[in-house]
């Protein structure tokens, strides 16, 4: 079965950005869109996304199917899938730390729309931020992919394309401002590499940004 959606999934991508005939591209647009909206799409994208031989045209489909899927029907996963996704969107985000930007952005907003899903526990205990610490410390060739992700993550707690319960956004919106500290340490760290320091600059902005929002908030409560 999956084998059978990912070679449609591949000729409809095929008939959309290279069909000359106008209803056939119309009818691949609204199938692929469609199809989306499947559980066969939680597989089929994560596939192809680790396909080596995946164009960016697949690429980016897959890139931002599986970031719909994480934003608004993670619920449709048992239990036991988090921790096989997680593994999952960290290769990718190691797999496009050089690029294409585009889909390494999409695999971070998976990433971060997972976060809100799910407990500070699920992260080691220390929540995302201080993993993604962890692992900034131990994989240093991977730092464009970890500070993309790090200037995300703040920006996603207003995000309601996330389909997350009101009381678990606030929780990670409450993690997330009690690893500010962490996270304004790493991005200081950052400063290090001159040919991230434009990144930098923005997970700061990104950073004070939401602690000054959060702040705010907690007054008018």
């Amino acid at each position: 079965m999956e084998a059978q959606a990912t070679a449609t999934v591949k000729e409809a991508l095929a008939a959309l950005y290279h069909h000359p005939d106008d209803t056939i591209r119309t009818a691949a647009d609204r199938w692929l869109q469609k199809f989306q909206h499947t559980l066969d799409a939680w597989q089929v994208a994560d596939s192809l996304l680790h396909d080596e031989s995946s164009n960016l045209e697949t690429l980016m489909f897959c890139s931002q199917t599986l970031r719909s899927k994480v934003q608004r029907d993670f619920e449709e996963l048992p239990s036991e899938a988090f921790r096989p996704l997680q593994d999952s969107l960290y290769g990718l985000l190691k797999k496009f730390n050089k690029g294409p930007p585009k889909v390494r952005t999409q695999i971070c907003i998976a990433i971060a729309a997972l976060a809100v899903h799910v407990p500070v526990e699920d992260w080691g205990g220390g929540g995302i931020v201080n993993w993604l610490g962890d692992e900034m410390k131990s994989q240093q060739e991977f730092i464009p992919s970890f500070l993309e992700l790090l200037i995300i993550l703040p920006q996603e707690t207003s995000s309601y394309k996330i389909a997350a319960r009101p009381e678990r956004r606030n929780q990670f919106e409450n993690d997330l401002c009690s690893s500010a500290n962490v996270a304004l340490s790493l991005l200081t760290a950052c400063l290090g590499f001159d040919e991230l320091k434009e990144q930098v600059l923005e997970g700061f902005a990104s950073w004070l940004r939401f602690c000054h929002g959060y702040a705010a908030s907690a007054i008018l409560i």
